[in-house]
């Protein structure tokens, strides 16, 4: 069940509810709402399974526990509109990433020399809203438990990989380490935002 609420940070720890608990006292000072609900382990359990036999997904425990704790997290504006931050349900993450981040067989990447390759984006999950048309997601092409997180986008595809052998298609960096990083980044800058 989802909630609109604005509550108290708990405690110094630094952890995932400390930061979602300042989001929200945040949101609520500009006249913002948050909605989040829990989601019991079996969800996590339908998003694993709705993503095979594509990837092996094993979700990162940083993203469990915020599951376990808020479910998925949107800002709200007065209309019930999201405004700045979206994290999907895990039913929501699976839509987005066979929607909006799975690519054909077809999809090809052109290189700055001008070489063509075919590309796939198995390895990436959608797990939140990155404006634009973009998704956040996981690159589990990376070693567990915890993955780096990256904003794939479908016309610019630069963590997508090639078909044949498997490189990346650019040298990008990744946009955050972690799913905890990436939290930590977009309450920041939704924080100092004005």
């Amino acid at each position: 069940m989802a909630r609109k609420t604005v509550a108290k940070g708990k405690g110094g720890s630094g952890g995932l509810d400390e930061l979602v608990y300042g989001l929200i006292a945040v949101a609520a000072e500009r006249d913002l709402g948050a909605v989040y609900g829990a989601v019991p382990p079996a969800v996590l359990s339908e998003l694993v399974a709705a993503l095979r036999p594509e990837v092996e997904f094993s979700p990162p425990p940083s993203w469990s526990a915020f599951m376990a704790s808020f479910g998925s997290l949107r800002v709200l504006d007065a209309a019930g509109e999201v405004v700045e931050l979206c994290a999907y349900t895990p039913r929501e993450a699976a839509a987005h990433t066979r929607e909006h981040v799975r690519v054909g067989p077809g999809v090809r990447w052109v290189d700055d020399d001008g070489s063509e390759y075919a590309i796939v984006t198995d390895h990436l999950v959608a797990f939140a809203d990155a404006g634009g048309g973009g998704q956040w997601c996981f690159d589990t092409s990376a070693p567990g438990p915890e993955y780096p997180v990256c904003r794939h986008h479908a016309e610019e595809p630069l963590f997508a990989r090639k078909r044949e052998g498997g490189a990346r298609v650019s040298a990008e960096a990744h946009d955050y380490a972690d799913f905890t990083a990436w939290l930590r980044g977009e309450i920041d800058e939704f924080t100092r935002s004005t």
